[in-house]
This record gives structure tokens, C-alpha cells and sequence, in this order.
């Protein structure tokens, strides 16, 4: 067994875990160590497909808390922008693309995070929209949408409970339309992994999401939204960095 699918192993773990805790980082976490161990393009048909299975893993536990119809304004605009977004992932420098997207990103989180700190709450249908048309262009151009949704939760001061357990079918929904609109837009990207070693890497996938069931338990609202604030901040980060790597090599 290679060292790098060993690697990979251990990202799903660790990714499942931040998904089923916070709500969100299963990208963030796998997507850079998938880049590594897989390429680039494999990388996002493994994030997207793993995704879904820990957010199906989750998604029984936590069927009581899902605000459906917040989910329905987030989720359909940002399926309506996957392929507009892969479509502008191949007609644009998709390394000046994530240096762009990182810079606002980070800009959008800071500014956010200084909002929360006020008593005002910004929620509603047409945020709803926005924020899920850019979350669908950001995460079929880029491969991280975790930024904006994060900024979505800071500014209407979404209950993280409910928060966390809408996220679970929303990243469900998405994947599936990404990795289809992937495949007709642009088909392949698939990994060299034997059969079973797609079966192997559902197991700490599972172990995270267990994992993260006990922590979910136990953290409270104030830890649970600064956890959003880093990961939105950190997948920020990721895409910056990703870019100016690329740009510079």
C-alpha cells in the first residue's frame, strides 16, 4: 500500500470529524492532501465523493435540526452555479482565479468576524441566494466554497446546532451536482485506485464521524462559532496559498 493512499486515509479521518463537529472543513482538510497524494484534478472527484458519504454518514443524527427551508434558498442557487463556475475554472487563469478568490475571501471572513461582534444579526432570502450562487461557483471553479458559507453563519448568527446539521444535506446535494456536472463538462479526473481501496477509505471516514459525535456533544455555541471563523479563515488561506504556489512555479 502506498504511503501516499495511507496519507489520504488519515486526511478522510480528520476531515470527517471537523465535518460532523463544526458543520464544514471536509474540504479543507482533504482537498490539499488529496492534491498531493492524487493530483489536482482526481482530487476533486475524491473530495466531492468522500464528502458525500460523510455527510451521509452524519445526516441521520442530526434529521431533527435541519432548517429545510433555509437549506432550499442556500442550495438551489448554488446548484444553478456549478457549471457556470467549472465553465469559468477553464476559461480563466485558475491560478490568478484562487489568488483573487482567496484575498476576498479572507477580507470577507475578517469583516464578517468584526460584525458578529455586534448585536445585529443580517439573515433573509436574498443573502440566502447570494451566498449559496457564490458557494456553487467557488466550489466547482476552485474547489472551496467553505469561506462564504462560513461568512453566511457569522452574519445571520445562525444557530450552530441547526447550522451543522442544514450543512449535511447542502454539501450532499452539491457534491452530487459537481461531480455529475464535472463529468459532462469535463469527463475523468478519476484516481488509479483499485475497487478496494475505495472500499478501505470509507473506514476513517466513519471513524472520524464517530469521533466528531463526541465533540459535537460536548462543544458549545461560542467554541463552535469561532471554529467556523478559523476553518472559513483557513480554507481562505488555502486557496491563496494554492494560487500564488502555482502562479509562481
Amino acid at each position: 500500500m502506498e504511503w501516499s493512499f495511507v496519507v489520504a486515509l488519515v486526511a478522510l479521518a480528520i476531515g470527517a470529524l471537523a465535518q460532523r463537529t463544526v458543520g464544514m472543513g471536509f474540504g479543507l482538510v482533504v482537498t490539499p492532501t488529496m492534491v498531493l497524494a492524487v493530483g489536482p484534478v482526481e482530487a476533486v472527484l475524491v473530495v466531492n465523493v468522500f464528502g458525500v458519504v460523510a455527510c451521509a454518514m452524519i445526516i441521520g443524527r442530526v434529521w431533527r435540526d435541519i432548517d429545510w427551508r433555509g437549506l432550499a434558498w442556500l442550495v438551489l442557487p448554488a446548484i444553478a452555479l456549478t457549471i457556470p463556475g467549472i465553465l469559468l475554472a477553464q476559461a480563466a487563469d485558475s491560478d490568478a482565479l484562487k489568488v483573487a478568490v482567496g484575498v476576498l475571501a479572507l477580507v470577507g471572513v475578517v469583516v464578517s468576524a468584526g460584525f458578529a461582534r455586534t448585536e445585529r444579526s443580517l439573515d433573509g432570502p436574498p443573502l440566502r441566494m447570494a451566498s449559496g450562487a457564490l458557494v456553487g461557483a467557488l466550489n466547482s471553479s476552485v474547489g472551496l466554497g467553505a469561506p462564504v458559507i462560513g461568512m453566511f453563519a457569522i452574519l445571520s448568527k445562525w444557530d450552530h446546532r441547526v447550522f451543522a446539521a442544514t450543512m449535511q444535506p447542502f454539501w450532499i446535494l452539491l457534491s452530487l451536482s459537481t461531480v455529475v456536472s464535472r463529468q459532462v463538462v469535463a469527463p475523468g479526473g478519476a484516481p488509479p485506485w483499485e475497487w478496494w481501496m475505495w472500499l478501505v477509505a470509507i473506514a476513517p471516514v466513519l471513524v472520524g464521524v464517530l469521533a466528531g459525535e463526541r465533540i459535537a456533544a460536548r462543544i458549545d455555541q461560542v467554541v463552535a462559532r469561532r471554529a467556523v471563523i478559523v476553518f472559513s479563515l483557513l480554507s481562505g488561506i488555502a486557496v491563496l496559498v494554492t494560487g500564488i504556489v502555482g502562479l509562481a512555479s
